[in-house]
């Protein structure tokens, strides 16, 4: 089973329009709601590739149990303690005429005290029970600042595979306990480790790419870590073997992008499903080393099929 943990719930909505003007009045009838945030989507998309998952959070306020409902229709596996916080609102503006997908996210309220001290006790008890550990996004605010790498710490001591998808001193924090992959998107990796803070959530200077190669390459020598960051349409770097790699983006001329929400998690998900499928080798072993290509070929695929769909986290 996969352990998905992100401290950071969300009710998603999604609102689609044939165009959108900025100032003026602007009416849809096709509206979604759904239990999102990054560790749900993860463990939506794994439970529809078949891959057994259990996801980690709190939830509380007026919203916690339409958050607990809607992941319920969804079949997911959730723990959510009652953080006392009220679930917090994304919503995403889709516009077809231009084609663009428009984020506003709302900001965590903190979790009242006693909340960490329930997750931690559902963590260990679902620790147990699992092969691999997934922390995903964000901590809202009320927990230690060392909470997600005690979380690496304990998973690492007890033999279990370790993927990041974080940013910041959270991520940073972790790298002492050596989680065995980091997947992150090239923007955000760039901020973590290099200062840089781009416009946008791509990058394309050739400068930047380079510093990130050199960082993988310092990450996988201090840490033992293998490195993976997208980068929207750009090419996807991965480190494998002492050097740096690039995986092109093919767009399939099949699959409509219609949102692109959700899709660096699907990307997340097809990985684990492609590295669970061979036991989860560890990554200096020439078993991942030989299969990293075709577990980063299934995670393109997957986060395909999800921007192939109007709501998130889903691929079918």
């Amino acid at each position: 089973m996969v352990l998905v943990v992100c401290l950071n719930p969300t009710l998603q909505k999604t609102l689609v329009f044939s165009s959108l003007r900025e100032g003026e009045v602007n009416r849809t009838p096709t509206y979604y709601l759904d239990a999102s945030g990054k560790g749900v989507n993860v463990t939506r998309v794994l439970g529809q590739l078949g891959i057994p998952a259990i996801h980690l959070t709190h939830a509380g306020g007026m919203f916690r149990d339409i958050f607990l409902t809607l992941a319920e229709q969804d079949n997911l596996r959730i723990l959510a303690p009652d953080s006392g916080s009220e679930v917090r609102f994304c919503t995403t503006l889709l516009n077809q005429g231009k084609g663009t997908t428009t984020e506003l996210v709302e900001e965590a309220k903190p979790v009242l005290p006693g909340t960490e001290t329930e997750v931690r006790k559902g963590f260990q008890n679902l620790l147990s029970k699992s092969n691999c550990l997934v922390i995903s996004g964000t901590r809202a605010p009320g927990y230690r600042e060392t909470l997600y790498a005690e979380f690496v710490r304990d998973a690492k001591e007890a033999g279990k595979r370790v993927i990041l998808d974080m940013r910041g001193k959270d991520l940073v924090a972790c790298l002492p306990y050596r989680p065995d992959v980091i997947k992150i998107n090239l923007s955000e990796f760039a901020s973590t480790f290099l200062g840089i803070s781009p416009d946008g959530e791509q990058i394309r200077d050739l400068t930047v790419v380079q510093r990130v190669k050199e960082q993988f390459l310092a990450l996988a020598e201090e840490y033992g870590v293998v490195c993976i960051t997208t980068n929207g349409k750009e090419d996807t770097l991965y480190y494998n073997r002492g050097d740096v790699f690039r995986m092109p983006v093919h767009l399939s001329k099949d699959l409509p992008v219609l949102n692109t929400t959700g899709s660096g998690d699907a990307f997340l998900a097809g990985f684990l499903k492609a590295w669970q499928e061979e036991g989860y080798p560890e990554p200096s072993s020439h078993a991942f080393q030989a299969g990293i290509e075709g577990y980063l070929q299934e995670a393109h695929r997957v986060a395909f099929l999800n921007a192939a769909h109007v709501r998130p986290g889903r691929i079918r």
